[in-house]
């Protein structure tokens, strides 16, 4: 009898899921001009990024945004560079209670485009994207030994971009947690990883390998041509004009 019900609770759960989805957090920082690509970016979002399941946007800004069910605007103050990238895994985390409500969390950069459907096949437990300009190379890893984000000659396979990643809500919040720890320890002693977080990102993918690996079509760079399919665009853009306090 128990065996029975265990089995319909199961049905259930099943079908309950296959109805209404799972909830997905898509997690954006715009501070200063940033904030010109979030809402074509959500927008494409909408059209593409997991279609079948519940979305909320988070977005971390000290801009404005139109107001939307589907979107949640954190103010977020603008630090500078490197540390307004650099950082926001230490803000992801601060908001975790608001966060850990979804089922997966996604980190995406800000001047992201979707152009084709991104869905199930990134839903997993810890998801990383292939760096486009390192397939089949070991990548330009942080090699200063007194880093924490410190990879030696014998480590590394792949490469991992920090413009699109994440995995469930828990193991997400264990990743920026990390990293944010990390990332202190490395100020605390005057260091700043060569790539910054994402070079803090490729250790901790190291220490604890990604059970999802997408490959470069989810951070494709707008004017490359690639042999993968585009999926998700990292677009052209001026870093130095987007950096400017004006």
């Amino acid at each position: 009898m128990k065996k029975k019900i265990t089995a319909i609770l199961v049905l259930c759960l099943l079908y309950a899921n296959a109805m209404f989805g799972d909830n997905v957090g898509l997690l954006i920082m715009a501070t200063g001009k940033y904030i010109q690509f979030v809402m074509p970016l959500i927008e494409s979002a909408e059209r593409y990024f997991c279609v079948n399941h519940n979305v909320t946007y988070y977005v971390f800004t000290d801009g404005d945004l139109p107001p939307a069910d589907n979107i949640v605007c954190i103010y977020q103050k603008r630090i500078g560079w490197p540390y307004d990238s650099m950082m926001r895994g230490h803000v992801y985390a601060a908001h975790g209670k608001i966060l850990k409500k979804q089922d997966y969390l996604f980190a995406c950069d800000a001047d992201m485009l979707f152009v084709d459907y991104v869905g199930d096949e990134i839903l997993g437990k810890r998801v990383a994207t292939q760096h486009p300009g390192f397939v089949g190379k070991r990548g330009s890893y942080e090699t200063n030994s007194l880093s924490t984000a410190c990879v030696y000659d014998n480590e590394g396979e792949y490469y991992f971009a920090g413009g699109f990643y994440g995995g469930t809500a828990d193991e997400f919040l264990k990743i920026v947690r990390m990293n944010a720890k990390n990332i202190n320890k490395d100020v605390t002693n005057n260091i700043i990883a060569v790539w910054h977080d994402e070079s803090h990102w490729n250790r901790y993918c190291i220490d604890h390998k990604p059970t999802i690996i997408l490959s470069p079509s989810y951070c494709y760079p707008e004017s490359w041509d690639i042999p993968y399919k585009k999926r998700l665009l990292a677009l052209d853009k001026n870093h130095s004009e987007l950096r400017k306090d004006n």
